[in-house]
């Protein structure tokens, strides 16, 4: 029968019901108890100390014994059931609410009335051995001063208490067995609520365990159990749907390899291709219907060996240079697992190459290696000629006024042409980590033109060019930070300036082209070669290296120029042909109305 969770639910519902119960009326009993005979104490107290208040003067004056015993009787009446004697100083009995018993006279030795002459207050409970009733027993000392006249004793019985306990636990007890019972009925009932459902949903999961997914569950309760069955329902829809998507899953796994930005090639043991996604046939310069030669799957296999992938499992990664685009892949081995349906054990059934790649990062890191070793050479130079010169001077040179002069000069020329380095790739990187604090102000583009080329004018003077420039009638305004900005213009004007040969021309104009504000500085100098103008820009580039060395350039200021211009929104170009001369078009926002400086807090 136990082994039904039903009467199990039954058999420790009924267990609980009956301990709390039990708790309970134990609990009750003893309190009670405790209850009636501290009430009864007190109430047997209040009538000694009462009774020994009266009694002090007749113990006190030796007044007649009779009306001892009148008063003796009349507080026996009151209290009931409750037995009183008085005793004298020597335990001897004064008075008896029993006076058939002729106790007068004789001396009472019970141990609480000892103690009372003692003039200490003294109770016992004792067991009757002839009526086996409880008996209360209180002695109160009767005093005057500091002297003990006698004893007021007082004898109740308990058992009418004792009886009231009784019927009261009897009640408890047929109590207990009607809820018992009724705990038992309601049980079964309560458990038949739970077991029923488990046993239906135990039916309906045999179903779907035969492959019928379509069963479902009666809900009657919103309890735990409905909701258990709530959750059938659910699981056998989910099985339901997952068995339909498990159909759209090879659409998923596609797609994704579809639309992976590195390649995927998948290879059985054999070697056989399982796959290849559009990324892998962009690299390998494939059409998208067409398979991987066997010379272009020799250039992806052969670093590896297959066969040890497959048997170790382990992941390799190698670097192929794929011909004839000269393009750098990273090419990782990855083998991957399918399941035995039989054994539902997992084997390595193929090898995914994965293909990354890495032909930008490459010369990335090219150009930043060559931008450190331009760098370092750009200093180190320099520096070897002060060292040198340096050495010569404390050789004895420096006793050579002549000689001293020439070369503190020189040295003074490399001290400037490294401080103007360090300045312009403190510019850069400022403005790589858009460090710069942009002071930008709405000012006349034409008067900063002007400025600038007039500057110029008295710096190369001693090598005089031919300077055009020109300005429309109406002001230019616009949004810029002055100081970078004249920067800009310097770096574009003096680069005419150094490449063109004396008596050439620099021409300079500004103009407006729709909502842009053109700058055009074109020379006839010796041009620049085709191969060589889209590096222009590029930091530490120089087209004739030997004459900007002489002419002091650090190959940064037209990046710093075109960092800038661009800061402000704007582009700066470059058109060249050899012996023919060269023309930068800076092209910046315009801003047509004239207004202070709220016009540029957008910009």
């Amino acid at each position: 029968m136990f082994r039904s969770v039903q009467w199990k639910i039954v058999f420790i519902y009924s267990l609980l019901i009956l301990f709390a119960m039990q708790f309970f009326a134990v609990f009750l009993t003893q309190s009670l108890e405790r209850y009636y005979l501290d009430t009864y104490a007190e109430n047997l107290e209040s009538q000694g100390l009462l009774l020994a208040n009266f009694v002090e003067r007749y113990l006190a004056g030796g007044d007649d014994d009779g009306s001892i015993d009148g008063l003796v009787l009349e507080y026996s009446r009151y209290a009931g059931t409750t037995d009183i004697m008085v005793l004298d100083a020597f335990g001897r009995v004064v008075s008896s609410s029993r006076p058939e018993e002729q106790l007068q006279g004789q001396r009472i030795f019970q141990e609480e009335i000892t103690r009372a002459l003692t003039g200490s207050r003294s109770e016992e409970i004792r067991l009757e051995p002839e009526t086996r009733e409880r008996v209360k027993y209180l002695a109160l000392p009767v005093r005057s001063g500091e002297k003990t006249l006698g004893v007021v004793y007082l004898i109740g019985s308990l058992e009418p208490i004792y009886a009231t306990l009784r019927e009261i636990q009897f009640i408890f007890l047929t109590g207990a067995v009607l809820v018992i019972g009724v705990t038992v009925l309601l049980g079964f009932f309560l458990a038949k609520t739970i077991t029923g459902p488990i046993q239906e949903v135990t039916s309906k999961a045999a179903q779907i365990a035969h492959g019928d997914f379509r069963q479902r569950i009666t809900i009657h309760s919103q309890d735990e159990i409905g909701r258990l069955g709530q959750m059938f329902n659910y699981l056998s829809r989910q099985l339901d749907a997952t068995l339909r998507e498990i159909s759209s899953e090879k659409g998923k796994v596609e797609a994704i390899l579809n639309h992976m930005t590195d390649g995927i090639v998948a290879l059985n043991r054999d070697g056989q291709v399982l796959h290849v996604n559009p990324t892998a046939h962009r690299l390998l310069g494939l059409n998208e219907e067409s398979e991987p030669t066997a010379e272009v799957l020799g250039q992806l296999v052969a670093p590896v060996d297959l066969a040890v992938i497959l048997n170790t499992g382990r992941q390799e990664s190698r670097e192929i240079l794929l011909q004839p685009h000269q393009q750098l892949i990273v090419a990782s081995y990855v083998p991957f697992h399918t399941q035995d349906e039989i054994t539902d054990t997992e084997f390595l059934s193929g090898v995914l190459i994965v293909l990354h790649d890495v032909t930008k990062e490459r010369e990335l890191i090219r150009i930043q290696q060559e931008f450190v070793a331009n760098v370092s050479h750009e200093l180190r130079t320099p520096l070897t000629t002060m060292k040198s010169y340096t050495e010569t001077l404390l050789g004895g040179a420096m006793y050579e006024p002549e000689t001293c002069l020439s070369f503190l000069s020189t040295m003074e020329k490399e001290t400037e042409r490294m401080v103007r380095l360090v300045k312009d790739l403190l510019v850069l990187s400022q403005l790589d980590y858009r460090q710069v604090a942009w002071r930008k102000e709405k000012l006349p583009l034409n008067e900063l033109v002007s400025e600038v080329v007039n500057e110029l004018r008295v710096k190369f003077q001693e090598e005089p060019r031919h300077v055009s420039v020109e300005l429309p009638e109406t002001t230019v305004w616009h949004c810029f930070d002055r100081d970078k900005m004249k920067q800009v213009l310097i770096n574009v004007i003096q680069n005419s300036f150094k490449y063109t040969a004396e008596q050439g021309l620099i021409r300079i104009a500004l103009e407006v082209a729709e909502d842009q504000a053109v700058i055009h500085v074109a020379d006839d100098g010796i041009g620049i070669p085709p191969e060589d103008v889209k590096r222009v820009f590029d930091r530490f580039y120089r087209v004739d290296k030997a004459r900007s060395r002489d002419f002091g350039g650090t190959g940064l200021g037209l990046s710093i120029a075109r960092e800038i211009v661009e800061a402000h929104g704007g582009s700066i170009t470059v058109c060249s042909e050899p012996e023919q001369g060269t023309q930068f078009t800076i092209s910046l926002p315009l801003t047509t109305d004239e207004g202070g400086a709220d016009a540029c807090e957008s910009a």
